[in-house]
């Protein structure tokens, strides 16, 4: 979507079966830094974003045995969410990121169903 597919080098994974979310990092760690060497050397790649919030803080513990920059998406995410609010952008009103039409729904709960059909206030994003 925003045109920087031809800036992925690759995408590595793990392929054996994670017993519990809340363990993957132990027990997945040397395997992902050897995953992210083996696309350094193979696919040159510059940056290694570990993805997925079961992830999340994995790459500050692992960055010093990795010799490329290392993304912590979770954080990644927050950080541009936080920009986002500090900027507060313009809500769109034309375009893919404006308000999809109007449109009647059977079967939902009334505060949705209102929402789809324009029929209730917006809700506004607080500053944390």
């Amino acid at each position: 979507m925003h045109g920087l597919a031809s800036r992925c080098a690759g995408i590595r994974m793990l392929d054996m079966p994670v017993r519990t979310v809340a363990t993957v990092q132990e027990g997945s760690e040397d395997l992902l830094v050897e995953l992210s060497a083996r696309s350094i050397a193979a696919d040159q790649a510059d940056v290694v974003i570990l993805p997925g919030a079961p992830l999340a803080g994995l790459a500050r513990r692992v960055a010093h045995r990795i010799p490329v920059p290392v993304i912590d998406q979770v954080a990644a995410a927050v950080k541009q969410a936080e920009a986002l609010v500090a900027l507060r952008p313009r809500k769109a009103t034309t375009g893919t990121f404006s308000r999809p039409p109007a449109k009647s729904a059977i079967g939902l709960p009334l505060p949705l169903a209102e929402r789809i059909a324009h029929t209730n206030e917006p809700i506004a994003l607080r500053a944390l």
